[in-house]
């Protein structure tokens, strides 16, 4: 008995000094037999690192910071799948400042690796910083530096802040190399950017955005990658300045379908790969900046201005399709070849490079995106603050 006694006590002693066991919880009370927590905020602080939080339908008016490796799910209950994190009646605070030195209020932050998310919106109506005064801006999802993990079926709309609002941001400036997959989520109404991902200085963070649809009614930027490594696949954007705002050379633009921008993808640096994406009602189809970039079996249809730019710097452009473009490839450097059709083009290929010095290139590079954008340079823009290149 005494010996049964010492082993009850020392199992005791062990499982008391173990760390609480990761697992199942939900916020609100759809379900009865998991502990249950009445805010994702109180939730995401309390549970073991790596559980998962099951998420009733509903509204919450909230701003959430995750810290710690877990899975956040929105779950249906009762014919219902909507769960909402909208901005509390006391309005957002800035809770980040980005690498780019920006403070960001964001409504669901992430500073964490491992942190995935999953069928949940995020409405920023209600939380303009007055970012044209204040410089700070307005995120749906932040992924800050040194977090990583995954964005799947997610909904971020409404993040408006006088031209600083972005749906998803994701981003990288430590010295260990991170990921971020964002896919099968929607975007809309957002006056900055759809999605943002970014690296500093080197590209530590690989992103995979693939198969989202974003719709920016006339906004700015549809898709911007700027400095880190990854796919930018699949996806459906669409009523932007830019679709895809590509600086990011070692990033591969593909499969994806633009319509209605003033540029379909404007690529300010060179250097990646754009293919097989389908590019229709843009001004530009594909704007080059930069050479060095391999640009091939796209369809372009409908660009008012130019389907190709080359803007007289090099590049590799092969067996894409125009069909109904003003003019097919324009301010085509010397020496240039490569197999491309052309149908209903006013005027198939212009040149006049000639020994066009760089600079020379760089600003009639930017007088054109002034010209199509109205207002703005590429000198201008920043990334991500101020992507249309207001001066604060």
């Amino acid at each position: 008995m005494v010996r049964m006694k010492v082993f009850l006590f020392a199992a005791m002693f062990l499982f008391s000094s173990l760390p609480a066991m990761a697992g199942s919880f939900v916020v609100g009370t759809c379900k009865p037999r998991l502990t249950s927590f009445a805010t994702i905020s109180a939730a995401v602080t309390s549970v073991p690192p790596g559980s998962t939080i099951q998420v009733c339908p509903g509204v919450y008016p909230e701003q959430v910071t995750i810290s710690q490796p877990l899975n956040l799910m929105g779950i249906a209950s009762n014919n219902q799948d909507q769960v909402l994190v909208t901005v509390p009646p006391t309005g957002l605070t800035a809770n980040v400042t980005s690498i780019f030195t920006e403070p960001v209020a964001a409504q669901l932050l992430v500073q964490s690796p491992g942190v995935e998310i999953t069928n949940i919106g995020v409405d920023g109506a209600g939380g303009d910083q007055a970012c044209s005064t204040s410089n700070i801006w307005l995120a749906g999802i932040f992924y800050a530096s040194g977090s990583s993990g995954e964005v799947e079926r997610v909904r971020a709309s409404g993040q408006i802040d006088e031209g600083c609002g972005v749906g998803i941001w994701a981003e990288n400036g430590d010295g260990t190399n991170r990921f971020i997959s964002i896919h099968d989520s929607s975007v809309h109404d957002a006056d900055g950017a759809g999605i943002f991902v970014g690296s500093g200085v080197a590209p530590t963070l690989t992103a995979f955005l693939r198969n989202n649809v974003v719709s920016m009614n006339f906004g700015p930027i549809g898709i911007q990658v700027n400095g880190n490594n990854g796919i930018v696949s699949q996806n459906i954007v669409s009523d932007a300045l830019a679709g895809v705002f590509d600086l990011a050379p070692g990033v591969r633009v593909s499969s994806n379908t633009i319509a209605s921008a003033s540029f379909g993808i404007l690529s300010l640096l060179g250097g990646g790969t754009i293919s097989n994406n389908d590019i229709s009602n843009s001004g530009y189809g594909v704007f080059l900046a930069a050479g060095g970039s391999t640009v091939q079996s796209n369809r372009i249809m409908l660009a008012s201005v130019a389907a190709i730019e080359f803007n007289c710097v090099s590049a590799t452009v092969s067996h894409n399709s125009i069909n109904d473009a003003t003019i097919g490839l324009d301010m085509v450097p010397t020496g240039f070849h490569g197999p491309n059709s052309f149908a209903n083009a006013g005027t198939i290929s212009t040149d006049g490079c000639g020994p066009t010095p760089l600079a020379a290139t760089a600003a009639r590079s930017q007088s054109r995106v002034a010209a199509q954008s109205g207002t703005f340079t590429p000198q201008q823009w920043r990334t991500p603050a101020n992507p249309l290149g207001q001066q604060k």
